[in-house]
């Protein structure tokens, strides 16, 4: 090759391309920074494509490298949410890949990125994803919101992989407890920083402006209440109650990729970012999908929703010999949304102001913001969620 890889590529990524392929100098690299101005809260992400001049297929990878600055890594879990990640991908994935092979395989969960290194030295703390753009996937335009055929298909995959956590639990309780003993630790601080709550109680209490005096009224005064007591409800929508599986945590359109053919109609997904993994409610993934990208149209077959995540959930629970009736019955789901719906609503009513954001990352459409707060507030209301 003409020039040195050291000479075109960062020292950083080179040092963890270093680990990917060892006769590194024979490689042609083209780095692509992914990263925009708002969308990343704890790292940076690269596209890297690799290239023999020999016959070989490229290699292209994504890769996640940690913030390693002081002053942000003081300000932010930078290193247990990597840990937490990692600890996905090497422990926790792998064993409920296992896991599924008492079921047929053609209604297993494998809608997962496959990560290919990870490194958890501190201050260096990083993960290689396979760049699924080169599988024909695409990112859904966070702008606008998640179509109907999107929300059925997530709410059935993650109906199916909410039950093998919770079919392993059921099954064999003793090894699950272990299996998630250490993913606890890792997470415990993510929700805990002054400006992760700051932000969460800020655009709780500025969704106000999105209410209309005069039409919204009663709303209003609703609200007002639950804006009031909005970090203890936040805080409650954390507690671990009895049914509970291991989540996805992070579950805005950025975090998935789709399949499509050419009617524009969903064929597959990939789910991405374990970062905020963890074991908690179900509700937790399903109301931070729904919040977060639906409409008010969408909100309105929340019942519909939830049979379609819930069908999807037996079939696989029956599938390992499991009653679910008895691991999670649709009235319990239910009952649980009512209880950690919050969550979601939160990360909505926050995640809307970033989804609608210019490229700058400070311009916002504040008409389409109050539009879609308001629908998430009215949908609350509606519902005797507040």
């Amino acid at each position: 090759m003409d020039a040195s890889p050291e000479k075109t590529v960062p020292r950083k990524i080179h040092e963890v391309l270093r680990v990917l392929v060892h006769d590194l100098e024979n490689y042609r690299i083209a780095v692509q920074d992914a990263n925009k101005k708002g969308d990343r809260y704890l790292g940076e992400v690269f596209f890297i494509t690799m290239e023999q001049e020999s016959a070989e297929p490229a290699k292209n990878v994504v890769l996640k490298l940690a913030f390693y600055d002081a002053s942000t890594r003081n300000a932010r879990p930078i290193r247990a949410t990597f840990l937490n990640e990692v600890y996905f991908y090497t422990k926790l994935w792998p064993k409920l890949v296992e896991f599924q092979q008492a079921i047929p395989p053609g209604i297993g969960f494998f809608h997962v990125a496959k990560c290919l290194e990870t490194s958890v030295e501190a201050e260096a703390e990083w993960l290689v994803l396979e760049n699924l753009k080169h599988e024909g996937f695409a990112m859904h335009d966070k702008k606008k919101p998640l179509s109907r055929n999107q929300l059925e298909m997530i709410f059935e995959l993650y109906g199916r992989f909410h039950a093998i956590s919770l079919a392993y639990k059921a099954l064999k309780p003793r090894e699950f407890q272990e299996l998630t003993k250490e993913a606890k630790e890792h997470l415990k601080r993510y929700f805990e920083p002054m400006d992760f709550k700051k932000a969460i109680s800020k655009w709780q209490k500025r969704c106000l402006r999105s209410l209309v005096p005069g039409v919204d009224d009663a709303v209003i005064e609703k609200y007002e209440g639950y804006v009031a007591k909005g970090m203890e409800v936040f805080s409650q929508s954390q507690v671990v109650g009895k049914y509970t599986a291991i989540i996805h945590g992070d579950c805005w359109s950025n975090n998935m990729m789709f399949k499509y053919d050419n009617s524009g109609n969903v064929l597959d997904v990939r789910f991405l970012d374990f970062q905020q993994s963890r074991l908690a409610s179900p509700a937790c993934d399903l109301s931070y999908c729904l919040y977060s990208g639906g409409t008010k149209a969408d909100f309105d077959e929340l019942t519909h929703l939830l049979q379609v995540y819930h069908d999807s959930l037996k079939r696989n629970l029956a599938a390992y010999g499991c009653d679910p009736v008895e691991v999670y019955p649709f009235q319990a789901l239910e009952e649980d949304w009512a209880r950690y719906c919050h969550f979601g609503v939160s990360m909505g009513l926050l995640l809307w102001r970033v989804k609608l954001a210019g490229a700058d990352g400070s311009s916002v459409d504040e008409e389409e913001y109050r539009r879609r707060t308001r629908d998430i507030i009215l949908h609350l209301y509606e519902n005797n969620y507040m």
